[in-house]
Protein backbone atom coordinates (compact mmCIF):
# COMPACT_ATOMS: atom_id res chain seq x y z
CA UNK A 1 0.00 0.00 0.00
CA UNK A 2 1.33 3.42 -0.98
CA UNK A 3 0.95 6.12 1.64
CA UNK A 4 1.21 9.72 0.66
CA UNK A 5 2.87 12.10 3.05
CA UNK A 6 0.61 15.08 3.47
CA UNK A 7 2.18 18.05 5.11
CA UNK A 8 -0.29 20.34 6.79
CA UNK A 9 0.40 24.00 6.19
CA UNK A 10 0.89 26.15 9.23
CA UNK A 11 -2.51 27.04 10.63
CA UNK A 12 -3.23 30.64 9.67
CA UNK A 13 -5.55 32.71 11.78
CA UNK A 14 -9.01 33.15 10.29
CA UNK A 15 -9.58 36.38 8.36
CA UNK A 16 -11.17 39.33 10.12
CA UNK A 17 -14.67 39.64 8.66
CA UNK A 18 -16.31 43.03 8.86
CA UNK A 19 -19.58 44.61 7.77
CA UNK A 20 -19.16 48.36 7.30
CA UNK A 21 -22.61 49.96 7.21
CA UNK A 22 -22.85 52.71 4.58
CA UNK A 23 -26.59 53.36 4.61
CA UNK A 24 -29.97 52.52 6.11
CA UNK A 25 -33.23 53.08 4.26
CA UNK A 26 -36.56 53.95 5.82
CA UNK A 27 -37.75 50.43 5.01
CA UNK A 28 -35.00 48.88 7.15
CA UNK A 29 -32.74 47.90 4.29
CA UNK A 30 -29.06 47.95 5.21
CA UNK A 31 -26.39 48.95 2.70
CA UNK A 32 -22.94 47.75 3.70
CA UNK A 33 -19.51 46.72 2.52
CA UNK A 34 -18.47 43.21 3.50
CA UNK A 35 -14.70 43.09 4.04
CA UNK A 36 -13.06 39.66 3.98
CA UNK A 37 -9.82 40.22 5.88
CA UNK A 38 -8.12 42.62 3.48
CA UNK A 39 -9.98 45.81 2.46
CA UNK A 40 -9.09 44.94 -1.14
CA UNK A 41 -11.30 41.84 -0.75
CA UNK A 42 -14.66 43.49 -0.29
CA UNK A 43 -18.09 43.59 -1.85
CA UNK A 44 -20.99 46.00 -1.48
CA UNK A 45 -24.25 44.39 -0.42
CA UNK A 46 -27.82 45.46 0.31
CA UNK A 47 -29.97 43.30 2.61
CA UNK A 48 -33.16 43.67 4.62
CA UNK A 49 -32.48 44.05 8.34
CA UNK A 50 -33.29 40.43 9.25
CA UNK A 51 -31.03 39.07 6.49
CA UNK A 52 -28.25 41.51 7.47
CA UNK A 53 -28.36 40.33 11.08
CA UNK A 54 -28.39 36.69 10.01
CA UNK A 55 -25.46 37.35 7.67
CA UNK A 56 -23.39 39.10 10.36
CA UNK A 57 -24.06 36.55 13.09
CA UNK A 58 -23.66 33.56 10.78
CA UNK A 59 -20.31 34.82 9.51
CA UNK A 60 -19.09 36.24 12.82
CA UNK A 61 -18.68 39.71 11.34
CA UNK A 62 -17.64 42.73 13.31
CA UNK A 63 -20.06 45.54 12.49
CA UNK A 64 -18.56 48.98 11.88
CA UNK A 65 -20.63 52.12 11.42
CA UNK A 66 -18.27 55.04 10.78
CA UNK A 67 -21.01 57.69 10.51
CA UNK A 68 -22.51 58.93 13.82
CA UNK A 69 -26.06 59.34 12.45
CA UNK A 70 -26.00 55.90 10.86
CA UNK A 71 -24.67 54.37 14.09
CA UNK A 72 -27.64 55.76 16.02
CA UNK A 73 -30.05 54.42 13.39
CA UNK A 74 -28.48 50.96 13.40
CA UNK A 75 -28.51 50.75 17.20
CA UNK A 76 -32.14 51.88 17.26
CA UNK A 77 -33.03 49.14 14.76
CA UNK A 78 -31.27 46.26 16.52
CA UNK A 79 -31.71 47.21 20.19
CA UNK A 80 -35.18 45.69 20.63
CA UNK A 81 -34.18 42.48 18.85
CA UNK A 82 -32.93 39.33 20.59
CA UNK A 83 -29.71 39.46 18.54
CA UNK A 84 -28.67 42.79 20.07
CA UNK A 85 -26.10 41.23 22.46
CA UNK A 86 -24.27 39.69 19.49
CA UNK A 87 -23.94 43.05 17.77
CA UNK A 88 -23.68 45.28 20.83
CA UNK A 89 -20.07 46.23 20.14
CA UNK A 90 -20.70 48.26 17.01
CA UNK A 91 -17.40 49.87 16.13
CA UNK A 92 -17.19 53.60 15.58
CA UNK A 93 -14.48 53.49 12.96
CA UNK A 94 -13.54 51.17 10.14
CA UNK A 95 -10.61 48.95 11.05
CA UNK A 96 -7.57 49.16 8.86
Amino acid sequence: MLKAAISSPQQASPPHLQAVVTGVSGTQVIEFTFVYGDPDLSVELVLPLAAFLEFCIGNGCAVAVPDDRLRASVRRLIQPLPVAPYLSSIQTEQSA
